[in-house]
């Protein structure tokens, strides 16, 4: 039996490290849902109300009582759930494998990236669906924060008026959370149909040939980042579809989490991932007999959650 030392898998740190830096590509889950670093599997956050949005009479005379301002809190429990994946790679790949490294040949597969990179991209999808179906789902968010475009309205219609659509919601975000959003998520088709409205080429200079730019549309609807999700999922009848579906997301997302991990839900995200600290994470390959194969596996602890359903302003059907 070939031992984790001759196909160089003894030290499952390196691939660790190869899990964790391997780039998510077009996912764009974590743009929206920041994610949160935990020790533990629950922990208790303090979600505080709307003191700081009232208005307090705080003029005071000499040697008379300060006015008092009492802070309520919700403390909510948020806790991660555990989803792994196993990666059988047979020996004789291995082999085959090894031999090539051994002559020098161009065909050079490097086994441990290919089983890492499967069980990466697989973790990452559970992950990119989950937080597109709390994101594109319309009772994730406040009331008066769902457009559901159709006909004339639609993005792809040329009477459509998105830079005008999401202007009104930045406005629906600012009166409710008293911050502007920042962040536009779109999926595929979203960003077709807002690059190429007829509303947006109207701020476009007239020389310009091509549809917007990412960069012209930051410009264009005044938000700081603009992400596009191009994510897929295949189902078990091989018919794809994509993550995202047909929706925009505009959102207000904390750049707030600072060396310590810490954040504050005073600041009013719109969501964030609860992720313990580590993940994802390799396991340490392991020989099965029964398959003749080495088994690579990861782990990933985490959960999605929205912590103000009004920082945020969903856009459904746009194309």
């Amino acid at each position: 039996m070939m031992t984790p030392a001759e196909i160089r898998l003894k030290q499952n740190p390196v691939l660790t490290s190869l899990l964790l830096g391997l780039g998510q590509g077009t996912y764009i889950g974590e743009r929206l849902f920041p994610r949160l670093p935990q020790a533990l599997s629950k922990v208790m956050l303090a979600q505080v109300g709307d003191e700081r949005f009232r208005k307090y009479n705080l003029r005071r005379a000499p040697g008379t009582a300060t006015k008092r301002v009492n802070i309520k809190y919700d403390g909510k429990t948020y806790e991660v759930k555990q989803y792994s994946v196993e990666v059988p790679i047979p020996r004789e790949l291995i082999r085959e494998s090894e031999e090539s490294r051994r002559l020098n040949l161009n065909a050079n597969l490097d086994i441990s990236r290919i089983a890492m990179l499967t069980a990466n991209d697989i973790l990452g999808l559970d992950y990119e669906i989950e937080c597109a179906a709390l994101a594109t789902t319309a009772g994730t968010y406040a009331v008066g924060n769902v457009l559901a475009l159709a006909g004339a309205t639609k993005w792809s219609a040329s009477t459509g008026t998105p830079v005008t659509d999401i202007t009104n919601a930045s406005e629906v975000i600012r009166k409710k959370i008293g911050k502007r959003p920042n962040t536009l998520t779109l999926s595929a088709d979203a960003a077709v149909a807002l690059r190429h409205n007829a509303e947006v080429k109207t701020y476009l200079p007239s020389s310009q040939m091509g549809p917007a730019t990412i960069d012209q549309l930051r410009s264009i609807l005044n938000v700081e980042e603009i992400h596009v999700g191009d994510a897929i999922w295949i189902a078990d009848d091989d018919t794809s579809a994509d993550v995202w579906g047909n929706n925009a997301v505009l959102a207000y997302v904390p750049r707030m989490i600072g060396a310590t991990g810490d954040i504050s839900l005073a600041e009013p995200a719109f969501g964030f991932t609860n992720v313990l600290e580590g993940h994802p994470f390799a396991e340490q390959p392991y020989f099965e007999n029964n398959l003749k194969s080495w088994v690579y596996g990861a782990t990933y602890e985490r959960q999605a959650n929205v912590a103000y359903p009004g920082a945020a302003f969903l856009f459904q059907n746009p194309k």
